[in-house]
């Protein structure tokens, strides 16, 4: 048995496509979802696409 991450015991739901400990809220997934790491490193509410851009100089010389 597999190991709960968050507690001092094995976890008490496991099958062939992962394990649940209902009391901790935690999920372990034998063969995870696809997904692409810049899905997960992005930004949140920045598309994986958009260049940098830095504010511009709205100092004005008198």
């Amino acid at each position: 048995m597999t190991r709960c991450i968050h507690g001092d015991h094995d976890f008490p739901i496991e099958d062939h496509s992962g394990a649940y400990c209902p009391e901790h809220g935690v999920t372990m997934l034998w063969t995870p979802p696809n997904f692409a790491w810049d899905d997960l490193l992005a930004e949140p509410g920045v598309p994986n696409d958009a260049e940098e851009t830095t504010p511009s100089d709205t100092s004005q010389d008198s």
